[in-house]
């Protein structure tokens, strides 16, 4: 196995700063990619075989431009890099969707967010629409620290491929509706709605439905 293959940067290569630099960030960034999970700064840099200070150097680099991000003290895959290759799909995704996001949120006075997951990256918000009811309740901060927290329907729809609820276990003021769809790129797009506590939310289940099969259609009839 030579060294590029398991990660690890050739000591012959480094023929420059710059240039030992951008092998070392790449190096780190296919480690993370292999692992497909978090990992400490120091099982990274023994890894690519850096010194724990030079890779925790690159990887606040790295951070700052999205590629990879930093949690709990450890690393993972940002999606600084897949932002770069899907970004005129994904702001088309944004532009059809805002549109059927803010129909469905005065109709109903409901908070809605748009998600999109890929396979090996972390969740990524596009878009959000925010309702009166809900902004009354809690603060639009508050909303998105609550609609990305492990309890969240989000990431129930996203585990389970299917609708699905929680009833404030993500912010103990929201309940929240989520359902998943693929989208044409082969990622999962995953829409949300929110409302207060104790408003019934089986009403919203088929709107919900119907909106994210809508914006899936819009952006299919924007291929060429």
């Amino acid at each position: 196995m030579d060294d590029f293959t398991s990660g690890r940067v050739p000591a012959s290569g480094r023929t420059g700063q710059n240039d030992g630099v951008v092998r070392s960030a790449f190096a780190l960034i296919r480690v993370l990619a292999q692992a497909r999970r978090p990992m400490g700064v120091t099982g990274l840099a023994a890894a690519v075989g850096l010194p724990k200070t030079t890779a925790h150097r690159i990887l606040e680099q790295l951070a700052r431009e999205g590629v990879v991000t930093h949690r709990d003290h450890a690393w993972a895959l940002g999606a600084g890099l897949s932002d770069l290759s899907q970004a005129p799909y994904r702001a088309d995704l944004v532009g059809v969707a805002q549109v059927r996001m803010h129909a469905l949120t005065r109709a109903t006075g409901a908070t809605l967010f748009l998600y999109v997951h890929s396979p090996g990256q972390p969740l990524h918000a596009l878009s959000r629409t925010y309702g009166a009811r809900v902004c009354g309740v809690v603060a639009a901060p508050e909303q998105r620290r609550g609609g990305e927290h492990p309890a969240s329907a989000i990431w129930r729809a996203l585990e389970r491929g299917r609708l699905a609820a929680e009833y404030g276990e993500a912010h103990p003021e929201i309940d929240c509706i989520a359902t998943p769809m693929t989208a044409p790129s082969g990622d999962t797009v995953i829409l949300t709605l929110a409302e207060p506590r104790g408003v019934d939310l089986e009403p919203f289940k088929r709107p919900l439905d119907r909106t994210i099969a809508l914006i899936l259609s819009d952006l299919r009839r924007l291929e060429p």
